[in-house]
């Protein structure tokens, strides 16, 4: 019995010596394991994101070692905090290396941070036996610039048209449309957008706003607004349209405001292009008067103009031809003074047309009497304050004045 007491102390015995050495080479030689920190925002939507927070642990000893009361906290550099969490440990064997995965979705306020910081505590230890525990402490933190997060997300792609559409008489109706397509996994919102029209000269013809509105996440939208430009918009060579604005991205509760400026150039239409109906029917009568001088014809020029518009006719010739079978000669030519084309109604222009005696006699080849007179009116018509014109011709054919021998 004895004997086998006095073994038991032996062992005993020597497992104490092993112990304290082993403890002793512990606190010499205790490595305490390398750790990395990394946070990275996923699944942004307007509303949230998911704050995915990555622990890397590397127990670069040759034995185990135990992780134990990790506490994740997550705040911004304001102070506010958006994630708080718990970490089990464990066991991680000799120069093994462990990683260790949190997600939890988070929110901003309207204003966003500049910084997020991410602090991890706990405490790593070795155990021998289930008896001897050496610990220390383990603090791990991060600094994460969020505005490089945000930062990344620049305008979306914008197109920018403009369309003559209609013509009054102090204005022309012009229309933006503003095409935009949004990539992103969340919304985004247009707002204050104006739309600028200039001239090639750099004159300003008009100014006038597109209602904006929300753009839900990988959508596309039109945008458009109607305005009114001056009359001299379409005297230009080329008009140039600039479009101004907010485009605001909303990303886990951030309101992001980037500016947006835009311009197109475009060319205006012809007026011919923006009427309706060109006011084309037209007619010429003549009333004959002998004079002394000669053969006294009373012109009436009659327009009918279907338009809205009132027209000036302007640069108007007439020029009267005698006309025997296949041939005809010029026999005088004037001009009628400008007038007033009323819109939506019958406008007559007159002016008198003197032909001398001289050219009513006839010429070699030609018969006594024409088989008749040919009238051909020519003349430019605009809308006051625009330099642009349409040529209308009318021709009329008119019996000779004199009874045929």
């Amino acid at each position: 019995m004895k004997k086998i007491i006095v073994v038991i102390l032996v062992i005993a015995t020597i497992l104490n010596i092993i112990a304290g050495a082993f403890i002793f080479l512990d606190i010499r030689t205790f490595a305490v394991p390398e750790t990395t920190l990394t946070l990275e925002l996923m699944e942004l939507s307007s509303d949230e994101a998911l704050l995915q927070t990555t622990l890397r642990v590397n127990n670069t000893n040759s034995f185990s070692i135990f992780l134990q009361d990790f506490t994740v906290i997550t705040t911004t550099d304001t102070g506010d905090t958006i994630a708080r969490f718990f970490l089990k440990g464990g066991e991680i064997l000799g120069k093994e290396n462990k990683t260790y995965t949190l997600t939890q979705p988070v929110r901003f306020n309207t204003t966003a941070p500049n910084q997020l910081i991410s602090k991890i505590t706990g405490t790593a230890g070795i155990l021998f036996l289930g008896i001897f525990k050496k610990t220390v402490p383990l603090k791990v933190s991060l600094i994460t610039s969020l505005n490089k997060i945000i930062n990344q997300f620049q305008l979306p792609t914008v197109h920018l048209t403009g369309n003559f559409n209609d013509i009054t008489q102090t204005a022309v109706t012009f229309t933006g449309t503003l095409g935009i397509m949004n990539p992103y996994p969340f919304s985004l919102t247009l707002d204050n957008l104006t739309i600028t029209v200039q001239t090639d000269t750099g004159e300003h013809v008009g100014t006038f706003a597109i209602e904006g509105a929300t753009i839900e996440a990988n959508t596309s939208q039109q945008f458009t607004g109607t305005g009114s430009l001056l009359l001299k918009a379409i005297d230009a060579t080329r008009v140039h349209m600039m479009v101004e604005g907010d485009v605001i991205l909303t990303i886990a509760g951030i309101r992001k405001t980037m500016d947006l400026s835009l311009d197109a150039t475009i060319i205006p239409p012809r007026l011919e292009q923006l009427l309706s109906d060109l006011p084309t029917d037209a007619s010429l009568t003549g009333k004959y008067k002998l004079t002394l001088t000669g053969l006294l014809d009373q012109i009436s020029f009659t327009i009918v103009n279907p338009n809205n518009l009132t027209f000036q006719a302007t640069d108007i010739t007439v020029s009267i031809y005698r006309v025997d079978r296949d041939t005809q000669r010029l026999m005088c030519n004037g001009t009628l003074e400008d007038g007033i084309i009323s819109s939506q109604n019958t406008t007559i222009l007159q002016g008198d047309m003197l032909i001398s005696y001289s050219q009513l006699l006839p010429r070699r080849g030609e018969r006594v009497f024409a088989d008749q007179l040919q009238v051909i009116l020519r003349a430019n018509i605009t809308i006051p304050g625009i330099n642009q014109t349409l040529w209308i011709g009318v021709i009329g054919y008119q019996d000779f004045p004199f009874h045929r021998l």
